[in-house]
Formats: C-alpha cells, structure tokens, sequence
C-alpha cells in the first residue's frame, strides 16, 4: 500500500552509538515491506529497558537505532502481503511491544509459546521502535485494539501496558492461585503500581511493600488492601504470620531487596521476578524454599495477543497507568527521569 498521501519525512529518537547522546533525526517515510505494518504512533512509553539500546549492552545491536517498545497508534498504511488482511486496516487502534514476532517454526513456537519463540525479534532492539512519528512493525508484532479501550484511557494511559501492564498482569495470570490468596506487591513504581491494581482486581488480597510512609496513600487507593513499610517493619514476620504470601511479584530492580522478601513465600507459592536486577545477585535459601515446596521463576513480556487480553481487562476492570507526558523533544529529560528513578510512574512520549 502507496504512503503518497503521507509524509515525506517524520521525525524520530535515535541513539547513535553506545553511550551516545539521544538525537532528534529526520527519516524518510518509505512504503511498508510485505509483511509491514506502517503505524502512525500517538503515544510510546519511556521504558527502562530502553538503556540496553542506549549502552550498547543488548547482543547484536545496529546502529543508529530508535527505542521504544510501549507503542500505541493507527495503521498509516499496510505491506502488500496483507492488502487483504480482515484484521488490520487503514486507520485502524493497533500497538506494538517488546515481542517484535516470532519464527512459528522453534520448539517454543510449536507449543505456542510465542513470546519465547528462540529466534524473535524485539521491538526497538533488532528493527526500530516506537519512539518516532511513524514505525513500521511486523504483522506478528502488532496488536489490535478495539476503538472502546479510548473511552476511559487516553493513548499515553494505554501505552505501558504493551510492556509493563502485560507483563505483571500475565505474572499474575498464569500464576497458581485462589481468590482471596495474599499476594505480597514489592516495589510501587512503574512495575508496581500496576500490579497492585490488576492482583486487587482479579481477587487477591494486596499487601504492598517499600520504603517509607509516602507511599501508604497511594498503594490503599490503587487497591492494596494493607501497606507496609520495608524501613520499620518486619516484612517477613509479618506476612508469615498471616500464613506466607501465595504469591510474590518482585517488581523493584534492586537485588538485595528481592533476596530479603523471598522469605515471605507461603507453602507451595510462587516469587516471579518481573523486574531486571542488574546490582547484584539475588540470594534464596535453598532448605527453606524445598520444605515449602515454593517456587522462583522469571517472567517476561508477552505477545500480540496477550497484550490484547490484557488491554481489555484494564479496560473493563478501570486499570489505569499514572503516567507523565513529554513531547519527542523533551525524551532525554523522560528517559533521565526513568534512569534516575523519578518517573511518577511511566513516563510517556505523546505526538500530536
């Protein structure tokens, strides 16, 4: 499909090598490859994951290169092979995250586990993201979104959930558990203050866990049903004495702090790391974990189509993300306030 009636140029965020300053470039606008999606973004989340494109520490990346994996936006135009498509049309709500598609054809792939398909590409990492006016994604990348999810949510509210929002809210999807099961919430930013909503909204009984007072608020309005504070009180001893946490979602990146609720877990529970900790190593007591019979695993970002399940329970539970908004221009403050922990709780490009 011809992009004559668009564009010539449209401007985008590139790092230009490793540890180079972010830049504001001009691209020409090209017409979609066969199996191309050409979106028109509206909005693209800030993630911290975004620094792997900014240090050069993700394997085998290109430069330059423009980030953003939390896409939301329109289809501009559609590659040749898919002028038919009954899923995707001009005009249509779409979005893009991490998982940028998948071979169909690895042992992941084959079970249906796409989203940990051995040879996928990701978004903003292996071809350019969202970051820009206009990306062009795979098909196998793109979700598709219903016109209904605008009508409490604005583009920059529904952008973090192509990153964040799947992926603690498949954390806790896939998760064994009961209603009424405590789940113990560590950590309140970008991560967190999502998975407090989605845990209260499918029946768990939130206890939310950090630093200090300031939070207490904010965690019992998001719908935790008890807040503690990491700094005065006996996370552990507390939890255990209520029967253990049936699940631990560990969504603060800071290893020591993940070791020291491990603990926490209840007989047969699950601690799912959601988070990357990069600051050290994380510490679990073997004999412990073994009498209980509990569980530590990790958990990534899903697919196209688990993002779609996940954008239409926040839509018809209320789940919102808190989210600050720049302009492209503005992105190297966002992605500072990010780095630097000041996010309050996504930070989000929006275009006009």
């Amino acid at each position: 499909m011809s992009t004559d009636s668009l564009p010539k140029t449209y401007k985008a965020v590139s790092s230009p090598r490793p540890h180079g300053a972010w830049e504001v470039l001009t691209k020409e606008l090209r017409d979609p490859l066969p199996h191309e999606v050409l979106v028109r973004v509206h909005a693209s989340g800030v993630c911290s994951s975004d620094h792997f494109v900014h240090d050069g520490s993700w394997p085998g990346l290109q430069y330059p290169r423009i980030p953003g994996h939390e896409v939301i936006g329109r289809v501009a135009a559609l590659g040749s092979a898919l002028a038919g498509s009954t899923r995707l049309r001009v005009g249509a709500l779409v979005g893009v995250g991490w998982n940028g598609g998948y071979c169909a054809a690895c042992a992941a792939c084959r079970t249906g586990d796409f989203a940990a398909c051995e040879r996928g590409d990701v978004t903003g990492f292996t071809f350019d993201g969202g970051h820009a006016e206009y990306m062009y994604a795979p098909e196998r990348a793109v979700a598709s979104l219903p016109e209904e999810v605008l009508t409490n949510a604005s583009y920059a509210e529904l952008a973090p959930l192509f990153c964040a929002g799947v992926t603690v809210f498949d954390a806790i999807r896939t998760s064994e558990w009961s209603p009424g099961d405590i789940c113990l919430v560590q950590g309140i930013g970008g991560l967190g203050h999502l998975a407090i909503q989605y845990a209260a909204k499918l029946g768990l009984k939130v206890i939310a866990v950090s630093s200090g007072s300031s939070k207490a608020e904010l965690a019992l309005s998001l719908g935790a049903h008890a807040y503690l504070d990491a700094s005065s009180t006996d996370v552990v001893a507390h939890i255990l004495a209520l029967g253990g946490a049936r699940l631990i979602l560990c969504t603060a990146p800071y290893a020591a702090h993940i070791s020291a609720i491990i603990p926490a877990v209840a007989r047969g529970g699950t601690v799912t790391l959601v988070s990357a900790a990069t600051d050290g190593k994380i510490e679990v007591e073997n004999v412990m974990m073994n009498l209980r019979r509990a569980t530590v695993r990790g958990w990534g970002c899903g697919c196209a189509p688990d993002t779609e399940r996940c954008v239409t329970f926040s839509t018809m539970a209320n789940v919102k993300s808190l989210v600050q908004e720049y302009s492209l221009e503005e992105f190297a403050r966002a992605y500072a306030g990010v780095m630097e922990n000041k996010a309050r709780f996504r930070n989000v490009i929006v275009f006009p």
